[in-house]
This record gives structure tokens, C-alpha cells and sequence, in this order.
């Protein structure tokens, strides 16, 4: 899957959104094989005063965990980080892939430093990508 980004900014309920989504994203979802969608939100222990972003350290630590992410996900073919959302001090991704117990043994094996990582993971089955488009279809509205 190409690695080509697009991103949209705006502002969702006041604050500052940015959602970054990848350019090929249908060439997996037709693919057919990636029904699992796996959302890990990262939620940040300081925000920017102004952006409600996660602040700049913490902001290096989330680049380093999506740096680690993608490369294990991807470089194995598990499964695609398509979608990061950053808003009111969250980062989430959006996954998918074809094997939820493959990529939980992924995440499981991610290093970690100190007390690991502040994120929470869920997990659906979405073969339609309806969670991808629903968000898609609110930046296209906006």
C-alpha cells in the first residue's frame, strides 16, 4: 500500500481537528481482505494551551509510537495504519487488517518504555470500512 497522506484541519466542536487519512486507502478496502478495524486512542497527559493537542513532548512520544506501529503492522503486511485523527488532546488510529489475534500479538510486542503507553485499544469487525467512511464523509461535509 502506498505510504501518500492526505490531511484535512478544521475545527470540531471548537477545537482544532486534524485528520490525516491515506490516498489509497480503497485500494485495501476493496481488496476485500481487511474486515477487522482496531482503533487505538492515545490520550495525552498534557495538552497545548492553544491547539488541545497533545503538548510537544508528549507529541514526540506519539510520533515514536506511530514510527514503531506502522513498521511492525506493515513491514509484515498485518495489517494498515489508514486514518489518524488528533483532536482535544487524542490521537486515534484506524486500522485495518485481516486478523484481530495477529494484530494483537503485534501491539503486544511493541517496545515500551517506563509504564508503556497511555492508549486504549477496540476492535470491530467492519468488512464495509463503514467506521473509515463515516469519518471520511464528515471532512468531505465540512
Amino acid at each position: 500500500m502506498e505510504n501518500r497522506w492526505i490531511t484535512a484541519e478544521g475545527k470540531l466542536s471548537g477545537l482544532p481537528i486534524r485528520i490525516c487519512y491515506r490516498e489509497s486507502w480503497q485500494q485495501l478496502a476493496g481488496q476485500g481482505n481487511a474486515p477487522v478495524c482496531v482503533q487505538i486512542a492515545w490520550h495525552a497527559e498534557s495538552k497545548d494551551p492553544q491547539t488541545q493537542f497533545p503538548d510537544l513532548s508528549e507529541m514526540v512520544q506519539v510520533d515514536i509510537f506511530n514510527q514503531q506501529l506502522m513498521a511492525a503492522l506493515e513491514d509484515g503486511d498485518t495489517a494498515y495504519v489508514c486514518m489518524v485523527i488528533t483532536h482535544n488532546g487524542i490521537n486515534q488510529w484506524v486500522i485495518y487488517g485481516a486478523d484481530l489475534d495477529a494484530i494483537k500479538q503485534v501491539l503486544d510486542n511493541l517496545p515500551v518504555s517506563g509504564a508503556g503507553y497511555p492508549i486504549e485499544v477496540v476492535a470491530d469487525e467492519d468488512p464495509e470500512w463503514k467506521i473509515f467512511k463515516q469519518v471520511k464523509e464528515a471532512i468531505r461535509q465540512n
